[in-house]
């Protein structure tokens, strides 16, 4: 517990620290956690390779904008620079459609594989995508989409 402590809460992680990372690797480097587009611009001026927009399940900060909400303004701030995945609160196809209606690139779906492998293996995690595929082709097909390019903001009513 000490250790998780010790790299997650530490307040001292700034934009610099990235250049460390950089300087570390030649892989790319998504940068998890942006939920402001002002984030989203300086993660582009850091060099950063994609972006994750995720409020790490809600379990951080208690009251943070949900990451589906943050997404479009970051998908504006962006512009088409890097890709723009989603996290946080994807838990089956129609989720996914609403993320990449709003324009991620794609999306990430810890828990759902994470359970599925804890209580099943290998064969829970198969039968996890194939249920996300499932879903998901359902949902395109409801929404009257019979391509990925044809989901776009139009296929989700925002209030």
């Amino acid at each position: 517990m000490r250790t998780f402590l010790d790299v997650f809460t530490r307040a001292s992680l700034d934009w610099n620290d990235l250049r460390i990372v950089r300087d570390a690797t030649r892989l790319p480097i998504l940068l998890k956690g942006i939920l402001h587009a002002d984030d989203a611009r300086r993660a582009l001026d850091e060099g950063i390779d994609g972006i994750i927009v995720s409020n790490h399940g809600g379990r951080q900060v208690d009251g943070a904008i949900a990451s589906l909400d943050a997404l479009p303004t970051i998908v504006d701030a962006v512009a088409g620079r890097v890709p723009v995945l989603l996290d946080s609160g994807i838990r089956g196809g129609a989720d996914v459609f609403k993320a990449l209606a709003l324009g991620a690139t794609a999306v990430l779906i810890g828990r759902p594989y994470c359970y599925a492998l804890a209580i099943v293996g290998e064969r829970g995690v198969r039968e996890v995508i194939q249920n996300f595929v499932a879903d998901f082709d359902l949902t395109m097909g409801l929404a009257g989409c019979a391509s990925l390019g044809e989901i776009g903001l139009e296929s989700v009513p925002r209030s």
